[in-house]
């Protein structure tokens, strides 16, 4: 109960500290981050197909040749708009201030220089016809008077009139452009919403954008917006325009464009964003319906001819959420259209345009008229003289006038010029001309050479233009089939995205977005009406607060690492859910806090479960280092279930040692010099013994009592406890070299070790205040009496047959008597331990095999027999005490032979 409260009070806390963050700006930027990555995890889907990026670029802009960007290419680049079907125009561009002067320079190199050829010629041939007259006597002095009067009223006739059209040359662009506007009829302006009043010129402008307001149905709780003033364009344009919008964006605490307003209220009327004008109207113009949370568009003309609402989620602040692309702005809505394609579609027009009045100047088709062919061929280019002449007038007149007729005649005009022009280049007038020229030039008289030569150089000139015609035509046809394919039934965008545009932005995906696309992508979101709808950050809280103490508390008593994969699982887990939930229904719920106060608390838990478990190991460190080995007390520590507190019986070895004459030699020494021998001596034989993973039980005086196999399950406890004697006997050496060297000891110390296994009770025992983790049995109490036994065999480690059974070949024993100790009735084989098998020397293994031969001759009751054996193991190591035992019993039984009924078992009368 204490943990779950614990676990509960931190998932409580985790969840109520991320929840306030949403506080902080920094931490709201994050969410957004976080929707962010989730937009651009959303599958992507089509784009819409109705929309057109007319791009001013770099190579538009280079195509003028000269900056700031001349406001009459736009107007030309309108009328081709028209011309192939453009749905609509967008201005991304805003026009509030008026543009320098501009000069008509397609009439200032083409245009007047042929009104002065033609002026001049007129002139020229009244007066040379005049003079003829004169010369032949065809005219009186008072007729030539007259007509020499109606001359000078020509020539000032004709000097007015290039006085004027030379004043034509300058060109009012912002007007060319609002008459351009005009004509076409579906352009949108752009408004420019004020935080602050305007003043001056721009102030009056209200009465020409004020016909813009949307007609909007306001409901409780709209958002209008706190803009107080409207910056519209020139008067011109303004008046011109279709419609206008605001292009105000909303940018996120982060720099980042993410939504967008979509109707805003000035002075008590609604506008709406640039590009919702058109598309409202290309809705059908709905009913519109501004409610808190919502707009609607009631009836909105769906295609196929359906009729329904539509409602556009918003946000609290009223906007919204834009459904991005992944792509960049060059990738977005592709294929885009270069300004630079109309314009250079005008030039091209002009070239045809040059190119065939260059071929009809030529004097070749005069001189070559008796051929039919090409006399119908010199018709056909002063048709299309007439037709170059007819489509520029009818075009001024549909600017002037705003004149449909007139630019359909234009139109028109233009069309007939180009199939003229294909037309003459398939007649081979060309060829027919090449060769009448040749002939002509061939015919020439002797003493005509420049004749000739002249002749030649006009058919090479006029072969030329044709085929800059030809090249021209195929150029031309190639362009306008592509821009019809682009533009026709788009709502076509037109904004700056040259290098030098400052109009640049950051959309969730790009740090540089130009700003042109936001309207495309506004645009995209409604007709597909792929709508994002954000919770507000208070579902994300309530996530929190139901998520965190779920998870935390679910987690229960799992082991640590499976907590850990919990908990973090349930961290994706949650962003998982909410992602799916944004794929496919569009809705984002805050995530940012539920997953960080998830990964919080759990991370919280676990450091205070670790500290917690920290205090389990230091006092598990406490409790078992001074009498289990460091690794032994780390594996414990690491599973803690492997020690059962209390007591528990298992099969384990338990090992007594005691020095011989120990008390004796106490007897000689100084308590402190016997403590200092004592603490040598027991270390050095207790780290055999924690070496091997043992567990020192206690001391008592000079005698270690410890056990194999707890609280560490040791499948080989036997032969743990068995090597840790032979190593022990091995340590007794080495500390007897010192202490008789240092003088510690008046003498050598002998150990005498016992050994037994089988199953014991193993467990911290005693009361709360005084534990002790020892053995108790009546296995332990063998060992202890094993121990004991020694001293009546001579032998130094004596082992029980489940010891030596169980630690199997790794050890060498001999096989001594069966025996009942004192307190056991059960019969006990006993062992003595002599060596580790990998270190036996063959005298060992020579002694081993001649004593167990005496043993079976003894047990056998053959005494005589029995004695040589063990005198010849004696041979071997003439001091061993197990031998000198058996002959002494040898002797005995020769003597004194036991009852005939004996079981060979000897019963042990001393401990």
């Amino acid at each position: 109960m204490k943990f779950k409260k614990r676990h509960a009070l931190i998932a409580l806390l985790s969840a109520g500290l991320f929840s306030l963050l949403y506080l902080l700006a920094p931490f709201r930027a994050l969410e957004w981050r976080l929707y962010d990555a989730f937009l651009w995890l959303k599958p992507e889907r089509p784009r819409t197909d109705a929309l057109l990026l007319l791009d001013v670029d770099d190579r538009a802009v280079e195509h003028a040749g000269v900056w700031p960007w001349p406001r009459s290419y736009v107007a030309d680049g309108i009328l081709r708009l028209k011309e192939f079907g453009a749905k609509a125009l967008v201005f991304d561009i805003e026009y509030v201030d008026l543009s320098p002067g501009g000069v008509d320079l397609d009439y200032l190199r083409r245009g007047l220089p042929r009104d002065f050829q033609r002026s001049f010629g007129d002139i020229a041939a009244n007066s040379s016809d005049l003079l003829s007259a004169v010369l032949d006597g065809q005219l009186g002095r008072q007729d030539a008077l007259l007509y020499a009067g109606e001359l000078d009223g020509l020539i000032a006739q004709e000097r007015d009139d290039l006085l004027e059209r030379t004043r034509q040359l300058a060109r009012d662009n912002d007007l060319l452009l609002a008459q351009a506007m005009e004509l076409y009829g579906k352009a949108w302006a752009t408004l420019n919403l004020q935080p602050l009043p305007l003043s001056g010129e721009q102030a009056a402008r209200k009465e020409y954008y004020a016909r813009f307001a949307a007609p909007l149905e306001e409901a409780g709780g709209a958002q209008a917006g706190s803009y107080v003033d409207v910056l519209a364009p020139i008067p011109p344009l303004i008046k011109a325009a279709r419609g206008a919008g605001f292009t105000n964006v909303a940018i996120d605490s982060d720099g980042v464009r993410r939504r967008i307003e979509l109707v805003r209220k000035v002075d008590g009327l609604w506008y709406a964003q640039l590009i919702l004008s058109p598309l409202l109207e290309s809705l059908g113009n709905p009913e519109l319906r501004l409610e808190a949370r919502s707009l609607m568009l009631r009836g909105a003309a769906l295609p196929g001819g359906e009729r329904a609402d539509i409602r556009i989620p918003l946000d609290a602040r009223g906007t919204m959420l834009i459904n991005w692309p992944k792509t960049d702005y060059k990738d977005s809505y592709a294929p885009h259209l270069s300004f630079y394609s109309l314009s250079y579609m005008d030039e091209l027009e002009r070239g045809l345009d040059d190119a065939l009045l260059s071929i009809a100047s030529s004097g070749l088709w005069l001189a070559l008229a008796q051929d039919q062919s090409l006399a119908a061929a010199a018709i056909a280019l002063r048709q299309a003289e007439e037709l170059v002449d007819q489509a520029a007038a009818q075009r001024r007149i549909a600017l002037d006038e705003t004149e449909l007729a007139a630019f359909d005649a234009y139109i028109e005009a233009r069309r007939a010029l180009r199939e003229g022009a294909a037309a003459f280049l398939d007649s081979g007038a060309l060829s027919g001309l090449a060769g009448g020229a040749a002939s002509l030039a061939s015919r020439a008289k002797a003493g005509m050479a420049d004749g000739a030569e002249a002749i030649r150089a006009e058919a090479a000139r006029v072969a030329a233009a044709g085929a800059s015609l030809e090249a021209i035509l195929k150029e031309l046809t190639a362009l306008r089939s592509f821009v019809a394919d682009a533009v026709n039934g788009k709502i076509c965008i037109i904004g700056w995205v040259g290098t030098g545009t400052t109009d640049i932005g950051v959309n969730p995906f790009y740090g540089y977005y130009i700003n042109v696309g936001t309207h495309a992508a506004v645009a995209d979101t409604i007709l597909s009406r792929s709508f994002i709808k954000a919770a507000e950050p208070w579902a994300g809280v309530l996530a929190a607060f139901l998520l965190t103490p779920l998870v935390i508390i679910g987690m229960g008593r799992l082991k640590p690492g499976l907590r850990s994969a919990v908990g973090f699982g349930s961290i994706a887990l949650t962003l998982g859910l909410s992602f799916a939930l944004f794929a496919w229904k569009g809705l984002y719920i805050p995530s940012l806090a539920p997953a960080l106060a998830i990964g919080a608390a759990v991370i919280t838990r676990e450091l205070f479960d670790y500290l917690s478990t920290e205090r389990e190991k230091s006092f598990l460190r406490k409790a078992f280092n001074t009498y289990l080995s460091g690794d032994v007390v780390e594996e414990i520590i690491a599973d803690p279930s492997r020690l059962k507190l209390g007591g528990a019986s298992r099969d384990m070895t338990a090992l007594f040692t005691d020095v011989k004459g120990f008390s004796t030699i106490s007897e000689q020494l100084s308590p402190e010099a016997l403590v200092a021998l004592l603490n040598r001596y027991l270390s050095g034989m207790s780290d055999v013994i924690l070496d091997q993973k043992g567990t020192i039980d206690k001391y008592e005086g000079d005698a270690i009592i410890a056990f194999f196999g707890a609280p560490l399950d040791l499948e080989d406890h036997a032969l743990r406890a068995c090597r840790s004697a032979v190593l022990m006997k091995r340590v007794e050496t080495e500390l007897n070299k010192l202490f008789m060297a240092e003088g510690l000891s008046p003498s050598p110390l002998a150990t005498r070790i016992g050994l037994n296994s089988g199953n014991m009770v193993v467990g911290n025992m005693g009361t709360e205040r005084k534990m002790n983790y020892t053995i108790m049995g009546n296995a332990v109490n063998l060992a202890a009496r094993l121990e004991g036994v020694n001293k009546q065999y001579g032998s130094w480690i004596l082992a029980s047959q489940s010891s030596v059974s169980a630690a199997g070949d790794a050890i060498v024993a001999r096989q001594m008597d069966r025996v009942r100790v004192v307190g056991i009735f059960e019969p006990v084989r006993l062992y003595e331990i002599l060596e580790l098998r990998q270190d036996a020397t063959a005298e060992l293994l020579e002694l081993v095999e001649r004593f167990h031969a005496g043993l079976e001759a003894f047990e056998a009751k053959d005494w005589s027999a029995a004695k040589a054996l063990f005198k010849q193991a004696t041979e071997i190591y003439p001091a061993d005490g197990p031998c000198a035992t058996y002959i002494e019993r040898c002797d005995k039984f020769m003597k004194t032979p036991p009852l005939k009924n004996w079981d060979g078992v000897f019963n042990l009368t001393e401990k």
